[in-house]
């Protein structure tokens, strides 16, 4: 009886194991046909079939290099380093650590800002996400500000290997909000949207801007225009 019941328990020791490592899928996939004709069979019922997870192809780092010019401002305090990257998938900074293969996760609570080769970051809450993220700053001034949103979606690849893409692949996505005193909305990255964001003030900001030719798109240029417009 004792041998029956630790063969019992190996067995079920082992069920277990293979499904933790392995993602589940449907039991009407086409996995089915193919474990049938191995001869295990399929009768129905709520049985599971677990495949081991696709490949993804590219990458969930934003900057190509882990070599970047990179300043935090915390506090009074500014850090400077060389070695630190986005993670997308995550919406964290993260940073190697030299001679292991571990990686270290910057925690944002007190950090005011990171500067990486002049692009700034900053941790903002927002309601559309109902949550603290971390967004790039387009421009900024006083109560006004324009974000972008770096994120990361997956175009889903084709198993058939006659395919040129047969994995999965991360595709670097992006998408704007515009925050100021009152709300934190999505916005469309262009001229005629971010004057609309100005309210009644747009028609001073596009004149400033017409005399001054200066453009929506360079992004130099629009933080002196979101400049302006605080002033006013």
């Amino acid at each position: 009886m004792k041998k029956i019941l630790l063969s019992a328990l190996a067995i079920m020791t082992s069920v277990i194991t293979y499904a933790q490592n392995d993602q589940a899928v449907s039991p009407t996939n086409n996995t089915i046909a193919t474990i049938a004709s191995q001869g295990a069979g399929y009768r129905g019922g709520s049985g599971v079939v677990y495949n081991p997870p696709r490949n993804i192809d590219g990458t969930v780092y934003m900057f190509e290099s882990w070599n970047n010019k990179v300043v935090i401002s915390a506090g009074d305090k500014n850090f400077s380093l060389r070695n630190a990257n986005f993670n997308a998938k995550k919406n964290t900074f993260e940073s190697k650590i030299q001679g292991t293969d571990s990686i270290f996760t910057f925690d944002f609570t007190n950090i005011e800002k990171m500067v990486v080769n002049n692009r700034i970051f900053k941790r903002v809450f927002s309601p559309v996400e109902s949550g603290y993220k971390i967004y790039e700053v387009v421009a900024e001034s006083g109560d006004y500000a324009i974000f972008k949103d770096n994120y990361l979606e997956v175009k889903e690849g084709n198993p058939n290997p006659l395919l040129l893409q047969t994995n999965d692949k991360y595709i670097f996505r992006d998408s704007y909000y515009v925050k100021n005193s009152k709300s934190f909305k999505k916005l469309k990255f262009k001229k005629s949207s971010i004057l609309k964001s100005f309210g009644n003030k747009s028609s001073k900001v596009e004149d400033y801007a017409k005399e001054n030719k200066l453009s929506f798109k360079n992004i130099n240029q629009l933080q002196k225009i979101i400049s302006y417009y605080d002033s006013l």
